[in-house]
């Protein structure tokens, strides 16, 4: 299997969403980067244990993915996904469920609530 990056998952994401033609997009990359780390932090809340390995002084620290120039506690988006990859799927259906909340407040056919729950009982489940 390929090295999948923060970068990939915004992509696929992009893809379900139906918004990959680069002239009109509806969601810029920082958009989605933001709700890419929403959803890191929604995970770190449900599930601190993901991010074990960045435990200092007993506190949890979620990385923020960025765009360029990553500082401390940050990650650039084209940096190797570094979470259990079990996780990446969830994420990007977090990404879209948000993403479609954004788009359509009044949607009536529920994918962005079935999104949503879906990242909530496969990210408690595994």
């Amino acid at each position: 299997m390929a090295t999948k990056t923060y970068e990939n998952l915004v992509t696929e994401a992009r893809k379900m969403l139906q918004d990959t033609d680069t002239n009109l997009q509806r969601y810029t990359d920082e958009t989605l980067i933001e709700l890419l780390n929403r959803g890191l932090r929604d995970l770190g809340t449900m599930r601190p244990d993901v991010f074990y390995g960045l435990f200092a002084a007993n506190s949890l620290n979620v990385p923020e993915i960025v765009e360029s120039g990553a500082g401390v506690g940050q990650i650039d988006w084209t940096d190797v996904f570094t979470l259990e990859f079990q996780f990446y799927t969830p994420l990007v259906g977090y990404l879209v469920g948000v993403a479609e909340i954004f788009d359509d407040e009044y949607t009536t056919d529920g994918r962005a609530a079935l999104l949503l729950g879906q990242f909530r009982n496969q990210v408690i489940g595994l």
